[in-house]
C-alpha cells in the first residue's frame, strides 16, 4: 500500500555500550534529535552533547561518528590502553570497532551523527565467499576525512528523515556501500578479494526475472542476492560491473517503466494504484522517479497519451 506521509522515525535512544558488567544507553543524558534504523541492523542518531567525559566503555557494534558544525573541539581519549589527544574537527570521522575499550573527554559541546552497524549486518551483507575470512576492522578515533563515507552517511540521514520513503532496496544499497567503504578504510590484513568481471547472462536474467516477478513487493537486496546464492555486497559489485549502475537505480527504473506500461494499457486506473502495483514506497517517490525518467509528471504523461489517443481501453 502506498502512503504519502509515512512519518519520521521516533527519536528514541537506542545506542548501547557496556561499562564493566552493565549495559548502558550511550550518551544517556542527551536527547536524540534524529533516530532511525530497522530490525536492530543499524542505528542512526544525531545528538548535541555538552562538554564532558565518559569512563571506559565498550561497544558491541561498529560505531561511526561524524561531527557537524563549524568549530573544532579538543579531546583526550584512551583507546585500548593508548593515550590519544587532539581536535574533533567538523566533518572528520571517528571510528570504533566491536570490542574495543574507550575512555574519552571533550572540552566543548559537540553536534554529531552517530551510526552503529551490527556485526550480523556486516556478515549478512559481505558474507564469506570462497571461504575467505572477514577482514578485521581496526578502530581509528583520530579525526580523519573521508568524502565518500560522508556522502553515504548523509544520504542515509536524508532517507531516515524522510521516513525511509526510498524503500528497502535503497536503504540496503547505501548500507552495502558504507560497509564496502569501511572494509577499505579500516580493514587490517585485508587481501584484495578476487575481482569479478560481472554477472553471467544467466545470472543477470535470474536477477531481472526476480525483480519482475516481485515488483509489487517490498523486497530487499538480500532477497535478490539469495537467488544467486551470494551476499548483497558481492551482488552489488557484480551488478554495477555488469550494468554500470546500482541495483537500486535499476529497480527504480524497472518500476517506472512498468508504471508507464500500465498507464498505457489501463487509462482509467488511479495513479496511486499504478504506483502501488509497481512497488513504490509512496506516491511522492513515484512522482519524483517518474518525472526523472520521463521528464513529465505522471498526470502530464497520461494527459499527453490521452491527447494522442494512446491510452488503452478498460
Amino acid at each position: 500500500m502506498v502512503t504519502d506521509n509515512p512519518g519520521p522515525h521516533a527519536a528514541t535512544p537506542r545506542i548501547y555500550v557496556r561499562s564493566g558488567t552493565k549495559r548502558l544507553i550511550y550518551l544517556s543524558g542527551t536527547q536524540a534529535l534524529l533516530a532511525g534504523g530497522k530490525d536492530g541492523r543499524y542505528v542512526l542518531e544525531r545528538r548535541k552533547v555538552a562538554a564532558g567525559s565518559l569512563p571506559s566503555h565498550t561497544f558491541d557494534d561498529y560505531v561511526i561518528m561524524l561531527p557537524l558544525g563549524i568549530a573544532a573541539v579538543g579531546f583526550h581519549s584512551r583507546l585500548e590502553g593508548r593515550t590519544l589527544k587532539g581536535l574533533i574537527e567538523p566533518w572528520r570521522f571517528r571510528f570504533l570497532t566491536v570490542g574495543d575499550s574507550l575512555a574519552t573527554a571533550w572540552n566543548a559541546p559537540i553536534d554529531a551523527l552517530f551510526l552503529t552497524l551490527s556485526p550480523s549486518l556486516v556478515t549478512q551483507h559481505i558474507g564469506q565467499q570462497t571461504q575467505d575470512r572477514l577482514p578485521t576492522l581496526v578502530s581509528n578515533v583520530m579525526p580523519h576525512e573521508d568524502l565518500l563515507l560522508m556522502h553515504l552517511i548523509l544520504a542515509l540521514q536524508t532517507h531516515v528523515e524522510s521516513g525511509c520513503r526510498e524503500g528497502r532496496i535503497f536503504e540496503d544499497s547505501v548500507l552495502a556501500a558504507i560497509l564496502a567503504r569501511l572494509l577499505r578504510a579500516y580493514g587490517a590484513g585485508m587481501r584484495e578479494w578476487r575481482q569479478h568481471a560481472g554477472l553471467t547472462r544467466r545470472q543477470y536474467a535470474r536477477v531481472k526475472d526476480f525483480i519482475g516477478d516481485h515488483l509489487h513487493e517490498n523486497f530487499s537486496l538480500h532477497d535478490i542476492a539469495s537467488v544467486l546464492g551470494t551476499s548483497p555486497y558481492h551482488l552489488s559489485r557484480l551488478f554495477r560491473a555488469t550494468t554500470g549502475q546500482s541495483l537500486w537505480q535499476f529497480v527504480l527504473e524497472f518500476r517506472v517503466k512498468k508504471a508507464g506500461q500500465l498507464m498505457h494499457a489501463h487509462g482509467s486506473w488511479p495513479l496511486a494504484e499504478v504506483a502501488a502495483m509497481c512497488g513504490f514506497e509512496s506516491y511522492s517517490q513515484f512522482v519524483a522517479a517518474f518525472r526523472k525518467y520521463f521528464g513529465q509528471l505522471p498526470s502530464e504523461y497520461r494527459r499527453t497519451m490521452t491527447d494522442n489517443g494512446a491510452v488503452g481501453e478498460e
